[in-house]
């Protein structure tokens, strides 16, 4: 069995989900001991998408402080997961579910809200954690770092969404959306560090705009102190810097790192400069694409 193991999607555009998967489970089961069963089966972000079927134009893109406002805020979040998950069992039917019971506990999956190219309506990102065993969503996080084209449209999940409540497996769980590792680039340390040496006496950049969700963002993680963290971007990218300085950071301040992460990803096979795998995993990750397992 694998703490975490990967699909990596090579179809730009994933039609034929049912054998993706049936390729993974028939592939797994040839591994796999009798009862053994992969803890996380992780896919990158915006695996699927959901239209979303109301006028976002008046929500606010952060949960909003006031009581009352935030009450209606998380009633429309809770809205949109619902569309979302309504998506995910149209696109898994009973019988993929069941066969991926069969091979692993946890299903791991990024899905969007539809929109058009270069389109400014209010948008999200979800992950879901499905938990294959109990037939049931379990867990929502979802992207709360946007990149400058979306601070104008895009909905941001609260912090402590990232952490899930509770042990599985006894260990401490953390799950990151597309680009919200960046609070960890380096080339950004002596702005939003937590280290004051690291910043060269320069004060902490808390109420720039990224500082606003970064610095809480950064701390969090840090106090979570994670043993397992998977993170679900849409693409191949530079992440290897920012997992190595999460490490550097956690070992500074809880004197640990992390045991196991891995990035989802969505590779295109024909692309001659692709990262190596070895910058965006750690641990007991295994790696399936293309109906069979890789290095």
């Amino acid at each position: 069995m694998a703490t975490i193991a990967r699909i990596i999607v090579t179809d730009p555009e994933p039609q034929n989900i049912r054998q993706i998967f049936g390729d993974f489970v028939l592939k797994s089961k040839n591994i796999l001991s009798k009862g053994e069963k992969h803890q996380f089966v992780l896919l990158p972000g915006g695996f699927l998408t959901f239209s979303i079927n109301k006028n976002l134009a008046h929500t606010s893109l952060s949960e909003p402080e006031n009581k009352s406002a935030k009450q209606k805020w998380n009633a429309e979040i809770e809205a949109l997961k619902e569309q979302a998950l309504t998506e995910f069992y149209k696109s898994f039917d009973t019988k993929t579910l069941k066969e991926l019971k069969s091979v692993a506990h946890y299903l791991v999956i990024g899905i969007d809200s539809k929109v058009t190219p270069k389109s400014k309506d209010i948008r999200i990102q979800f992950v879901l954690v499905y938990d294959l065993q109990l037939g049931k969503a379990v867990h929502w996080t979802g992207k709360t770092y946007p990149k400058p084209d979306e601070r104008d449209c895009l909905i941001q999940m609260p912090i402590d969404t990232h952490f899930i409540k509770g042990k599985i497996g006894d260990k401490k769980i953390a799950i990151f959306g597309c680009h919200d590792l960046s609070i960890f680039n380096p080339r950004h340390q002596h702005h939003f560090s937590p280290f004051d040496d690291e910043r060269s006496g320069k004060k902490r950049k808390r109420n720039t705009a990224s500082g606003k969700i970064k610095c809480p963002f950064i701390d969090a993680t840090l106090d979570f102190s994670p043993d397992i963290m998977l993170q679900l971007p849409h693409s191949d990218g530079t992440w290897a810097a920012k997992w190595t300085k999460l490490n550097l950071w956690l070992r500074r301040k809880k004197g640990k790192e992390l045991q196991h992460f891995a990035t989802g990803l969505k590779r295109n096979p024909k692309d001659q400069k692709q990262y190596p795998l070895s910058g965006t995993q750690r641990g007991d990750v295994t790696n399936f694409a293309n109906g069979k397992w890789i290095d």
